[in-house]
């Protein structure tokens, strides 16, 4: 299922999903959650608890992870936080608008071509991806852990 209305959001700690998405996904079962979530104003709320185990995928690569689902009209249906970000082993830039990936020996970035109007970023015909274009940077360039002796 492609679920529209997603963002990242690399300033959250948690992955948010919506009361709403979540009932138009069958309101699976929820795992209890005791934790009160805390905004930037302050403000807290109690989440309706944890959807466990949740597929998400983006340019071929699947990882699982535990959801948090929230109550009342969002500006989104999934907020993808910081632990969406380590889950993925992504590095994000928000002042040039880029997240780069590993997946099966590349690099794979993500940028978003609204920043970019008019510029051959925003024109090309790389498939475009809930307003981000994917291009793998280098098919000779294998993705290496580091070196210990480095």
């Amino acid at each position: 299922m492609v679920m529209a209305g997603t963002i990242i959001d690399e300033g959250a700690s948690m992955s948010i999903l919506s009361s709403i998405a979540w009932k138009a996904l069958g309101s699976p079962s929820l795992l209890p959650e005791m934790r009160n979530l805390t905004g930037f104003d302050k403000g807290t709320s109690q989440p309706l608890g944890i959807l466990p185990n949740v597929p998400i995928t983006l340019r071929g690569k699947t990882i699982h992870m535990n959801v948090m689902v929230v109550q009342g009209p969002l500006d989104y249906n999934l907020l993808l936080g910081r632990d969406y970000i380590y889950c993925m082993g992504a590095i994000v830039s928000s002042l040039f608008r880029v997240m780069c990936f590993p997946y099966e020996g590349i690099v794979v970035k993500l940028v978003d071509q609204l920043s970019f109007p008019g510029s051959h970023i925003a024109n090309s015909r790389i498939p475009s991806l809930n307003g981000l274009f994917t291009q793998g940077m280098s098919h000779q360039s294998p993705v290496h852990p580091p070196d210990e002796r480095e």
